[in-house]
């Protein structure tokens, strides 16, 4: 049958084949091998005989240095002629090296190279033994597992971490490590609080400086806990040696006052203020108190009847101005004495400060470390109504805008607080307006009540927020002394001045408005930098706004970059809106020979803006500039006339025409920015040893121009190259671009041409 003639037919060819080809030795199946160093790993590898049969011996060597990686690095292996394939066996030795990943390359050779049997492909393997034994290494601490620090004092001090890298140091390794567990959190103390600590390859030893911070905050003894959190580059941390504890000392012991207030009657004769070191508000212990602190202190006094004088009204009975605590007092008593006298007064104060900048040891200032003493009215049992001295220190002002319910104003009862007394009050405008109090605050009076022992009343006022822009306004307050009732009596300062502040932007808000209006327009009569700004709200007086304007070529918008020359102005300008213009357009001219690069940007800035022809009552909340305070205009490329060149200038090389008497050359041209009609003039000159060998017969023609139309940004330069029949050697000639006619800069203006003989 057919089917059993082409069977014998193969078999034929294969015994052909096997009988009379050469013999071939090769590695079979897996040549490539990834393991684990263990004492189990055992790589298999399959070593095949091919083509006519033989007895072979095949050697598997490993090459290159003997590392110690495997137990057998060399075998031989025995083919007989009646087997096509032999297995090897290589061991893996499992040390206790730390090793990164090594890839080793074993070889199959024949000990007796033969014709007739050689070496097939492939002839080698690899094996990867994966890193072991910790080759990364293992992280921990390596120092004393409490550290106890003490809190520099005006300075930062730093803490040293020594972490240690056992076993194998390959690779970048890096540990995060994190501070926790402390009465607040790390940061107020130690920075940083958390971060990255990496190990060099080979590095097995650092230190790493934590900061104590000095943050003049009173506190006990903290312990804070540095974990080692986890580790990235195939190292390990060692958790029985991944956290130290750092404690810093109890530090900046608090020094105070033990209240802020003292009132006293002027018979009191003895006034006993105490200073308290090492106790916060609740009295408990913070801080150190082991060492000495001493602070000096000051007194202030005043040049009114509203303050106290030093040895007229009272004395101070220390023997100097510097107090002491000695190591663990806590409290420290200042003594003044009140001088008794028969004249009527009203209260008079006196302040003890304690200077900061004279505190020694280690101690902090807390509030409060200023005291205000206040010697009661004296000599007058019902006591003595007046308007709060304390008021007339400063001008008494009120933002309509910003508050509906006043209450700053209060009156004092001087002197004694026997009975009830009471006193009428009213508020009248203090200018010629003539519209009621009332459409600005109410009420416009009404009665003050002291009750017996009371010395101090406040006075509560509504603020009428109307929206109507209004310039600040001026109003008097008066207590009317012949409504008092009590037996009581009514002395100066009776009468306050005090005002409410402009309101509703009276003066105006100024701003770019509208924003698309802010634009770079050219015409035939020029370009000009064209802005629209606007002042809403309120119109009243003339309004000065001080601006720049600033032109920046392509880049970054930089104002240190800014170029002058471009506008037809100063970088600073002023412009003036008169009392009730809400608008204002301006044409900045741009000077005719400037340059405008494509890219570049025009910068305005609105620097500031001032009330120029009136003062106001009191300092004014505006005028002022509106939210957005710069704009930048981009200079398109119809805007722009900056630069003319080639496009390349790269040498351009050319041979003499063989098939015609002449051929055209174009060569382009391109301007970054198309503003206007631009003419170029250019010429050709000879250049080179054979400059002299360059005529008209060659190249054609010598000069020229050509014109960018307006909103072109391309043309060309035409030239001939003539064909003759003179033998030359090569010639060059040099394009030059010569001048411009328009406002365009020329860049890139040479560009040599050879002519190959």
């Amino acid at each position: 049958m057919p089917s059993d003639s082409l069977l014998v037919y193969l078999l034929l060819l294969l015994l052909i084949h096997f009988t009379s080809g050469e013999t071939e030795v090769k590695f079979s199946g897996q040549t490539e091998f990834v393991v684990n160093e263990t004492s189990t790993t055992v790589i298999r590898l399959v070593i095949e005989r091919t083509g006519k049969p033989a007895n072979v011996t095949a050697i598997v060597s490993l090459y290159g240095e003997d590392t110690g990686d495997f137990f057998d690095t060399y075998a031989a292996a025995f083919i007989p002629d009646t087997e096509t394939n032999r297995t090897v066996y290589i061991s893996v030795c499992d040390d206790d090296l730390p090793e990164a990943d090594e890839t080793f390359t074993f070889y199959l050779t024949l000990p007796k190279p033969s014709a007739k049997i050689k070496l097939g492909s492939p002839k080698s393997v690899t094996v990867t033994v994966l890193s072991n034994d910790n080759a990364f290494g293992i992280i921990s601490f390596n120092m004393s597992a409490l550290i106890t620090v003490n809190e520099p004092r005006g300075r930062n001090e730093f803490v040293p971490l020594t972490l240690i890298r056992e076993r194998g140091t390959y690779g970048t390794v890096v540990i995060t490590f994190e501070i926790k567990d402390g009465p607040n959190p790390a940061e107020e103390d130690l920075s940083p609080a958390k971060g990255n600590i990496t190990f060099t390859p080979g590095r097995s030893k650092l230190i790493y400086n934590l900061t104590v911070l000095d943050d003049q905050i009173p506190e006990n003894d903290e312990l804070f806990v540095v974990h080692l959190r986890s580790v990235e580059g195939g190292a390990e941390i060692n958790t029985t040696r991944n956290s130290v504890q750092i404690n810093i000392k109890k530090n900046d012991s608090p020094v105070r006052f033990a209240q802020s207030t003292y009132m006293v009657p002027e018979e009191v004769e003895m006034l006993t203020i105490q200073v308290i070191r090492g106790k916060d508000d609740s009295g408990k212990l913070i801080g150190p108190d082991e060492c000495e602190v001493s602070v000096s202190y000051t007194i202030i006094t005043g040049n009114s009847t509203a303050h106290a004088q030093l040895n007229l009204d009272f004395l101070d009975l220390q023997p100097n101005t510097t107090i002491v605590f000695t190591p663990l007092v806590h409290e420290v008593y200042m003594k003044f004495k009140i001088l008794d006298d028969a004249i009527p007064e009203i209260a008079e104060t006196f302040q003890i400060m304690l200077l900061k900048d004279t505190l020694q040891g280690d101690a902090v200032l807390v509030n409060p470390s200023v005291v205000h003493v206040t010697i009661q009215p004296n000599d007058k049992p019902y006591g003595v109504l007046s308007i709060n001295s304390i008021l007339f220190t400063q001008t008494v002002i009120i933002d309509e805008d910003q508050i509906s319910r006043f209450e700053g104003i209060t009156i004092v009862r001087n002197g004694g607080t026997h009975g009830n007394v009471s006193v009428t009050w009213v508020i009248t405008r203090n200018s010629s307006d003539l519209s009621p109090v009332t459409a600005d605050l109410v009420p416009e009076t009404g009665e003050i009540h002291f009750d017996q022992g009371q010395m101090l009343v406040t006075l509560s006022l509504t603020i009428i927020d109307d929206n109507i822009p209004e310039e600040a306004e001026p109003y008097l307050l008066k207590l009317l002394a012949h409504t008092i009732q009590g037996g009581a009596e009514v002395s100066e300062p009776s009468e306050l001045l005090f005002y409410i502040q402009d309101s509703d932007d009276v003066y105006g808000v100024i701003k770019f408005y509208p924003l698309e209006n802010q634009k770079i327009e050219s015409n035939p009569t020029g370009r000009f930098l064209s802005l629209s700004f606007v002042r809403e709200k309120g119109t009243v007086g003339n309004v000065q706004l001080v601006y720049t304007a600033l032109y920046i070529p392509a880049g970054a918008l930089d104002p240190e970059r800014a170029k002058d020359g471009i506008l037809n102005m100063s970088r600073n300008s002023i412009l003036l809106f008169p009392e009730g213009k809400t608008h204002h357009t301006l044409s900045i001219p741009i000077r005719k020979d400037a340059f405008l690069q494509n890219g570049a940007h025009f910068l305005i800035q609105l620097e500031g803006v001032e009330l120029v022809n009136r003062i106001p009552l009191v300092p004014s909340v505006s005028p002022r500039l509106g939210e957005i305070r710069n704009i930048s205009l981009r200079i398109t490329p119809d805007i722009a006339n900056g630069e003319i060149g080639f496009i390349s200038n790269l040498p351009i090389i050319l041979s003499e025409p063989e098939d015609s008497p002449a051929t055209l050359v174009s060569i382009a041209l391109h301007r970054d920015g198309t503003d206007g009609q631009a003419t170029v003039f250019w010429s050709l000159k000879p250049s080179g040893p054979n400059q002299k060998a360059v005529t008209q017969d060659d190249i054609s023609p010598f000069n020229g121009s050509v014109v960018f139309l307006s909103g072109q940004s391309d043309t060309t330069i035409n030239i001939t190259i003539k064909a003759d029949d003179v033998p030359e050697m090569n010639e060059t000639v040099l394009l030059t671009l010569d001048r411009y006619c328009t406002l365009f800069s020329i860049h890139m203006y040479q560009l040599q041409y050879s002519i190959y003989a």
